[in-house]
């Protein structure tokens, strides 16, 4: 296994993980306290994987918290994604240039949510990885998938299976699957948790919800990363959009990266079932959950369904289950006025 000099001095206490879970009111089951020793005692690669709400992304939080900010960096995938494909433009191609621009100087790298349905992202990932392995960084990794189970399409899996077999030859492959998920036990308390599912999603009842729907004069055209959008309404603090200017139009995970940076609160107008929204749609829309999720940016959907109905149809998006997990930390129905 390949040792990293500049990270052996990164090596963290277990109780760093007891202590975050504790504050947080909770015992580590026997797999989260599994992954924690790779994570914390070694000097491995790690890759995390499970179902969602079993503390992947929480225990990679604890971890990137008790290293070194300046040497440590965490990036969503589709956000690495989108900064490298710049970073290749700007070095002419060049993908050893490209990762070095944007991994400098660090020790430690962590993505969020590694997936890979796509064929073009398989075949760029396959010139990825070995660059990425053979630069002196430790790469932690969260995923819904054992790496067995990525590029799931059984047409391109075959043509996927060497890079499967660089991950499982260069990364401790952990799984982290216990009993409970966790976000089921969401008190509601800050950020994306402190949202909103109202269904229906009237004007009226969003008034009494503490929501104030946007004039129609209201209406602007807003920067989304390279494109435009239109929004109900937006402010430095909010932005009010409705699901078909979000999610029927072409846009992308960079873009929603773009509108999160700007906007600490959001209201989602008009989300219907994802069914009848149409296949992209709907993929859009769990992407545009993802980054919110990611960037926990507190979150008010006015939707057409209830969210036990939103994901009953069988054209859904790839990772529903990790979707309809974020969103069931949401509230759902008006929230108990306070006497």
């Amino acid at each position: 296994m390949r040792r990293f000099s500049r990270v052996r001095d990164h090596h963290l206490p277990i109780d760093v993980f007891d202590s975050a879970a504790h504050d947080l009111g909770f015992e580590m089951d026997e797999e989260q306290r599994r992954a924690a020793h790779v994570l914390a005692a070694t000097d491995q690669d790690v890759y995390l994987w499970g179902p969602p709400g079993r503390g992947k992304t929480w225990l990679m939080s604890t971890f990137v918290a008790a290293l070194p900010p300046d040497r440590t960096r965490r990036l969503h995938f589709h956000e690495f994604f989108r900064d490298l494909h710049s970073a290749i433009r700007r070095h002419g191609n060049n993908l050893d240039s490209a990762l070095g621009e944007l991994l400098n100087g660090l020790d430690v790298v962590c993505f969020d949510e590694f997936h890979v349905h796509d064929p073009a992202d398989g075949r760029f990932l396959t010139r990825l990885l070995p660059a990425l392995f053979d630069r002196r960084i430790r790469v932690v990794v969260t995923s819904n998938h054992h790496p067995r189970a990525l590029m799931p399409n059984p047409l391109f899996h075959d043509d996927f299976l060497p890079s499967i077999e660089l991950i499982e030859r260069r990364l401790a492959v952990v799984g982290v699957d216990g009993p409970v998920d966790y976000r089921s036990r969401s008190a509601h308390r800050s950020g994306f948790a402190a949202g909103l599912w109202l269904h229906p999603g009237t004007a009226d009842r969003a008034r009494r919800a503490g929501l104030h729907p946007p004039e129609p004069n209201a209406r602007v055209v807003i920067p989304a990363g390279g494109r435009t959008v239109t929004a109900r309404r937006a402010s430095a603090d909010e932005l009010w959009i409705d699901f078909a200017d979000l999610c029927s139009a072409p846009t992308a995970p960079s873009d929603y990266l773009a509108l999160a940076r700007g906007h600490r609160r959001w209201v989602v107008d008009g989300v219907p079932d994802l069914g009848s929204a149409g296949r992209e749609p709907a993929q859009r829309f769990a992407n545009v959950v993802d980054v919110l999720y990611d960037r926990d940016v507190t979150t008010n959907f006015l939707a057409r369904t209830s969210l036990d109905h939103l994901a009953v149809d069988d054209a859904l998006p790839v990772e529903i289950e990790r979707i309809m997990s974020r969103l069931g930390e949401l509230r759902q129905g008006e929230p108990i006025a306070v006497q």
